[in-house]
């Protein structure tokens, strides 16, 4: 084109070309532009259409699906109220039934942490007074004896919340802490001797110092080891359950004290006199009479007395190194009590669901079961513990101020006394 320009007869001048070859490129990017944005435009609103065409039929589908839903759901629900209205379906409790008839021995003990013979004899037990409980009778789907065993079993066992279990059991959470209630008030009224006191014979008592006396090297005048340990409660957050409880040579629990918030105890166990220890008749050891003594931990709001020693605070003495030796020793087994009746009943372990009253009565008949169990050498699996962490049951510790009381210093000598008449060979463990 160019050529032809230049070759054109009266072509002319050379700004004149120029003009003309600005024009020609100036129409020529105006039809480019042209077919380009005509063509894409096409293109948007075929795609539009597309889109328009699928979301009206993705709503259609919708639509269709919803009114679906909606026709077999009140289908459903008048069909589930005819029945229910004809017939009444009884509450479920498959899942105990099951258990107690269809599990094999490994599972049985698993899932409620006793034998299956023990089961059976605690049925023979206390079948008699159960069915004479008409709270068990009054709902119109009463709860045999069996089965109140086995929830309350279950619940001492597995630690699950009470909305689990009552929906496993079919079972709503009052009914089911009335079960747990009646059967530990009925185990306690039945079998309580597995729940001793304080050693009162003269025999107990004998048998309670030798028992300590081998296993720590203890002075032949301890007759029981004091622990404290709390339990939260789930229903308000904060609050604790602080339990204190005496143990004897075996590490059975012998007795027990709850407290919790305004329902605490004016003392701490044996705090005061009289009391059942400043009651027992005092012992000779090295032409000495020395009272029978518990062993407090420390820091925890016990007062130091004749009859309740806790060991040195500051040790300095060869012989007050030897003492909270032995004590420490008798701590640890307190601990490894502690945590096997918290691994066979790990109710403990987890946050309660019930009140103070009924938490007391509970906890009783747990201690009073586990003593039993543990007289009848019953399997207790190394596994149930794994979850269970006794440290985060134990207390914050009291720091209380000087006693300069008469009995306090009566307390010290005696102490003092004790621990010299402690060998000073390590004891064997």
């Amino acid at each position: 084109m160019l050529a032809k320009l230049s070759t054109t007869p009266g072509a002319d001048s050379l700004e004149q070309r120029k003009e003309k070859i600005a024009l020609l490129i100036k129409l020529h990017v105006q039809h480019i532009q042209h077919i380009v944005i005509m063509k894409r435009r096409r293109s948007q609103q075929r795609a539009q259409r597309r889109l328009r065409m699928l979301r009206t039929f993705f709503m259609q589908q919708m639509m269709q699906l919803q009114t679906q839903y909606v026709q077999m759901f009140t289908l459903l629900r008048k069909k589930h109220l005819a029945l229910r209205a004809a017939a009444p379906t009884p509450m479920r409790m498959e899942f105990l039934e099951e258990a107690m008839q269809n599990y094999d021995d490994d599972m049985f003990l698993n899932t409620f942490h006793v034998t299956r013979p023990t089961f059976k004899w605690l049925c023979t037990k206390l079948t008699p007074s159960l069915s004479k409980v008409g709270e068990l009778k009054k709902s119109q789907f009463p709860i045999s004896p069996q089965k109140c065993i086995a929830l309350a079993l279950y619940f001492l066992a597995s630690g699950e919340p009470l909305s689990m279990i009552s929906e496993r059991c079919g079972l709503i959470n009052r009914r089911i802490i009335k079960c747990i209630k009646i059967f530990c008030t009925v185990l306690v009224r039945g079998l309580g001797r597995y729940l001793q006191l304080l050693p009162q014979t003269v025999e107990d008592c004998d048998n309670v110092v030798a028992g300590f006396q081998r296993e720590s090297n203890m002075p032949p005048a301890l007759v029981g080891i004091l622990g404290v340990c709390i339990v939260e409660k789930r229903q308000t957050p904060g609050t604790l359950l602080r339990m204190e409880y005496l143990l004897d040579d075996r590490m059975n629990f012998r007795e027990l004290q709850l407290s919790s918030g305004s329902r605490m105890p004016p003392s701490p166990m044996y705090s005061q006199p009289p009391n059942a220890l400043t009651r027992l008749p005092r012992r000779c050891i090295n032409e000495h009479m020395v009272s029978p003594f518990v062993l407090a931990p420390l820091n925890q709001k016990f007062p130091l007395r004749p009859w309740l020693l806790q060991r040195y605070q500051n040790p300095s003495a060869p012989y007050e190194y030897h003492f909270n030796e032995v004590a420490e020793h008798l701590h640890e087994l307190s601990d490894c009590a502690l945590h096997r009746l918290a691994s066979r009943w790990r109710f403990l372990s987890e946050p309660l669901d019930i009140c103070f009253g009924t938490a007391f009565t509970v906890i009783t008949g747990a201690c009073v079961l586990h003593n039993m169990l543990e007289e009848m050498g019953e399997p207790h699996m190394l596994e149930w513990g794994n979850t269970v962490d006794v440290t985060r049951m134990k207390p914050m510790p009291f720091i209380p101020q000087t006693d300069t009381s008469e009995e306090a210093e009566q307390a010290r000598d005696v102490r003092d006394f004790l621990a010299r008449t402690i060998r000073s060979t390590p004891t064997e463990i």
